[in-house]
């Protein structure tokens, strides 16, 4: 099969589609020979927080000389970025190979959604790479998704609980948290952010009813500076001053909570603080508060779908040299998602805004998302353009405007992201 042939293959899935559940997945590993049984993992599940979390735990677990697997999404560029082995996404004949492998174990009637097929694949090419430790990232939930086909993990690690995907969830922070603590496996240690008490109630109960040792992270690593053009901050860690590739205050609870799971785990898989520093400080994860320059002018990418993730946007924000300045924001929402939620945080942030469509059959019309934001920031000028490439050109050509923020969507960012590297100046992208 060729890669060409795969990314169709793959595509006629539908990466919108979602039909949670274990039994589809689990039988058709079994016919490949379950190749998730045995292998070593970390399972992070979470509202915001779970990629940069495993990008950092997978940094330390190479650096410290394991051969690693991480499993993440959305991609932003490519589905390889989803499957990755010591910092490298899978090779394009590698991907060929893994998703041919995977499609030969279906039966009729039984096909596999976009993520489980995926997912079958990046075990699949774990066990062909002899990975000793893997990272996963669940795609949605945790209690039904797919990679909690995994049966004792090295720990497991929740990283926020907050409203979003309240369709498939449920409604209330109780309801999140049960899926979310749905990962949470008999004598595998669970690592914890600060969670509401409503959550935390849920996240006891859960470790308390399998036996699972209970961590929690109280704060985040404080700051200690930041390097905002170079994209980088100093905290504060418990073996001696950080500098991180990743900026924002939710970075410092990251890196906290990958600490404590390495810990955690360290009877099984030890790494040392020395090991934990060198890997966390090589760690990079594209489109969280990301940082791409063009001479005097800045553009920051930002993922934020979830009014969580734009709280943390906007006190970052705050913070930041360019909230003095006159910005450009560039927002993009999918329709599926609580537009009202998103924008109440950035809302009193706003001079100028863009409307842009997002890239997905499930893009909210930057039309209508015009109208959100005008009622939400009555005193910005807001403004038009569906593409986002085209946005963001108009906004390089204005000299009254040297910062743009473009934020509401990992398929607007990705869109970004694609049109700012056709210039080689995008940052933290997967190496080939």
């Amino acid at each position: 099969m060729t890669y060409r042939r795969a990314l169709a293959l793959l595509a006629a899935r539908r990466e919108t589609h979602v039909e949670l559940g274990l039994e589809r997945l689990r039988a058709h590993l079994a016919r490949l020979g379950s190749p998730q049984r045995g292998l070593p993992v970390f399972h992070v599940a979470g509202t915001n927080g779970k990629g940069s979390t495993c990008a950092l735990l997978a940094s330390a677990l190479r650096e410290a000389g394991y051969k690693t697997g991480l499993y993440t999404s959305p991609h932003l560029l490519s589905p390889r970025e989803r499957i990755q082995v010591d910092g490298r996404m899978i090779a394009e004949a590698a991907f060929a190979r893994a998703l041919e492998r995977a499609l030969s174990a279906e039966r009729p009637g039984a096909g596999l959604t976009y993520f489980e097929l995926l997912t079958a694949a990046a075990f699949l090419h774990f066990r062909g790479q002899a990975c000793d430790v893997a990272v996963l990232e669940t795609g949605l939930g945790g209690r039904l998704d797919a990679t909690n086909v995994v049966e004792r993990p090295l720990a497991c690690v929740i990283s926020s609980i907050d409203y979003d995907h309240m369709a498939y969830l449920g409604d209330t922070i109780e309801a999140i948290a049960r899926e979310k603590a749905g990962i949470v496996k008999a004598s595998s240690p669970l690592v914890c952010a600060p969670l509401r008490p409503r959550a935390l109630r849920v996240m006891r109960a859960a470790a308390a009813a399998a036996g699972a040792p209970l961590s929690l992270v109280r704060r985040p690593w404080p700051c200690l500076k930041a390097d905002w053009a170079g994209g980088r901050q100093t905290l504060r860690a418990p073996f001696g001053e950080l500098r991180l590739r990743l900026l924002g205050g939710c970075q410092g609870l990251n890196a906290a909570l990958a600490y404590r799971a390495l810990k955690a785990a360290s009877r099984r898989l030890p790494v040392g603080d020395e090991r934990v520093r060198r890997g966390f400080e090589r760690a990079q994860w594209p489109a969280r508060f990301q940082v791409v320059r063009f001479g005097a002018k800045t553009a920051i990418l930002d993922g934020a779908h979830n009014p969580e993730a734009m709280r943390h946007l906007a006190r970052t924000w705050r913070r930041s040299p360019w909230s003095r300045r006159r910005a450009l924001w560039i927002v993009g929402m999918l329709r599926d998602k609580d537009a009202r939620g998103l924008l109440k945080p950035i809302a009193p942030l706003l001079r100028e805004a863009v409307a842009v469509t997002p890239p997905s059959p499930r893009a909210l019309p930057a039309e209508k998302l015009a109208r959100l934001l005008r009622k939400a920031a009555p005193r910005a000028r807001v403004s038009v353009e569906p593409d986002a490439a085209r946005a963001l050109r108009g906004w390089r050509r204005r000299r009254d405007l040297p910062t743009a923020v473009v934020c509401g969507s990992f398929y607007l960012a990705a869109s970004a992201l694609k049109s700012l590297s056709r210039n080689d100046k995008a940052p933290g992208r997967p190496r080939a």
